[in-house]
């Protein structure tokens, strides 16, 4: 799911055009200063058993964050993601929806930062 999530993402002509390949699983390395870019983490999840054991099928909880030098910047990118993922079906995905969308400080506590991030949780049903 991971890789067809950022391959997904990647043939986004509005992705690319804003983040380049800049979609990082976790946290972007420190050699990469550029911004705007995504980070994904999958959060949670559950898998689907029928009575003969797993039918093959996840559903997935992925939170995308988008870091950005200004608001703008970070918003523009975030609604590309959510263009080029929202609703999406075909390939591995049964279905990928956006669940909710929430603006954070870039920096965890302690931390002093001045870029701008947005959150957004998208559930992903997918093939195992």
């Amino acid at each position: 799911m991971e890789e067809a999530l950022v391959a997904l993402l990647l043939n986004a002509a509005g992705v690319t055009a804003l983040v380049s390949t800049r979609i990082y699983w976790g946290r972007k390395p420190q050699a990469d200063p550029a911004r705007p870019y995504v980070v994904l983490q999958r959060v949670g999840g559950s898998r689907d058993y029928h009575s003969q054991g797993p039918s093959g099928y996840v559903a997935s909880r992925v939170q995308l964050d988008v870091y950005g030098d200004t608001y703008t910047s970070t918003k523009q990118a975030t609604r590309a993601a959510v263009t080029a993922l929202s609703g999406h079906r075909g390939g591995i995905f049964q279905g990928i929806f956006i669940d909710s969308e929430r603006d954070l400080p870039a920096a965890d506590a302690g931390e002093v930062t001045n870029f701008f991030r947005t959150s957004v949780d998208i559930i992903v049903h997918h093939k195992n």
